[in-house]
């Protein structure tokens, strides 16, 4: 039996709609055309914004140049994602059982999504640190700081042999050494001293590493005024971060640092100095520091003087020295049988040849 046109087209009408309201359709839905916007019109609000993509960056082409207590340090970095990376280079000196021995900022870096680029630091490593080290890892943190930093935080780690080449696919993973606890280090030996009338105050230090573990530590030097609380926080102007240092089970080593104060004229209200060792530094009280040793500051270490001349100029007059007549003879200007010239042996001015002003104060050389 044949249906007329009328009734089919109301059959396939109701299978339509009937398929419109349960989801059931028979096609799938096809995607909206793109428009192009004229410039400045708003792009539809049903559109999504491609979000950039952060992907851990990648070293290559590493190398290691050693100088003189100096390392010069060559690598590209690539950034596979589509976000920018940025954050700072970390170097890692590892020991024969993958423990951080020394770590140090190469520098500042960003990188384009998509691209890459290559890079040149030069970064103070004395030669003994270098030289106890087994592997060197490369890695990049997101803010400012190395020391604690996730290795994995922005980046691949690459680890590589002291001599620039790939390590063993067997080394041991990186890792950082536990806290220092209370009767793990031996401080002995403590001297201040300070070299002539210059800015210049070391301290000297022996530790010694008692445990059965590597031990990783800053030092730190705190000075008290005669009428300051000693159980206070520290005093910004008297306190300073020392060198980070790290000891292998039963090793004893002596370090001499220096001491830099914010304003070197407190150093003559200094009576006594704390040293201390602790991971966070002079971030820490020093009564609660693993280790530390109080001592009262030498008599002969004051505030530096003013104007006063410094270490490399030895033929420097002493500002207290007495001037005597001779002195004074000496710095007025010179006799003519000094000179051995006359008035005969003056140029003419017109052929006078200009030159440098002799210093006031110096005789003229024969």
């Amino acid at each position: 039996m044949m249906w007329s046109d009328w009734r089919v087209r109301t059959l396939c009408a109701w299978l339509v709609g009937s398929a419109a309201l349960w989801g059931a359709g028979c096609k799938k839905e096809q995607p909206q055309a793109s428009v192009l916007l004229d410039a400045g019109a708003m792009a539809p609000a049903s559109v999504p914004e491609t979000k950039p993509v952060a992907k851990p960056l990648r070293f290559s082409g590493v190398t290691l140049k050693r100088r003189p207590s100096f390392v010069d340090v060559t690598y590209t970095l690539t950034n596979p994602g589509t976000a920018q990376g940025r954050g700072e280079v970390c170097l890692a000196l590892l020991d024969e059982m993958g423990f951080v021995t020394h770590e140090r900022n190469l520098g500042s870096i960003t990188v384009k999504g998509g691209t890459d680029d290559v890079f040149d630091d030069s970064i103070y490593l004395p030669e003994e640190k270098w030289d106890s080290a087994l592997t060197v890892l490369l890695f990049t943190v997101k803010g400012r700081r190395c020391e604690g930093a996730d290795f994995h935080e922005a980046s691949e780690p690459l680890r590589l042999r002291a001599t620039g080449g790939p390590a063993s696919a067997d080394a041991p993973a990186p890792r950082r050494p536990g806290k220092l606890e209370p009767g793990e280090v031996e401080l002995s030996g403590v001297a201040l001293r300070q070299d002539g009338e210059a800015d210049e105050y070391l301290l000297e230090y022996t530790l010694k590493n008692v445990s059965r573990r590597r031990i990783n530590a800053q030092a730190c030097v705190q000075g008290y005024r005669e009428d300051e609380d000693v159980s206070e926080d520290r005093a910004s102007v008297l306190a300073d971060d020392l060198g980070v240092h790290s000891l292998a089970a039963g090793a004893t080593a002596t370090f001499t640092d220096r001491v830099e104060f914010s304003d070197t004229l407190r150093w003559d209200e200094v009576v006594a100095l704390d040293l201390f060792l602790d991971e966070r530094g002079c971030e820490s009280k020093p009564a609660a520091a693993p280790v530390r040793v109080r001592f009262d500051k030498p008599a002969n270490v004051r505030a530096p003087i003013e104007g006063g001349a410094p270490l490399d100029e030895p033929d420097a007059v002493d500002p207290e020295e007495e001037t005597t007549e001779e002195d004074d003879a000496h710095g007025a200007e010179p006799a003519e049988d000094e000179t051995g010239m006359d008035e005969s042996d003056a140029y003419e001015p017109e052929e006078e040849v200009p030159r440098e002003p002799s210093p006031p104060d110096e005789e003229t050389a024969d």
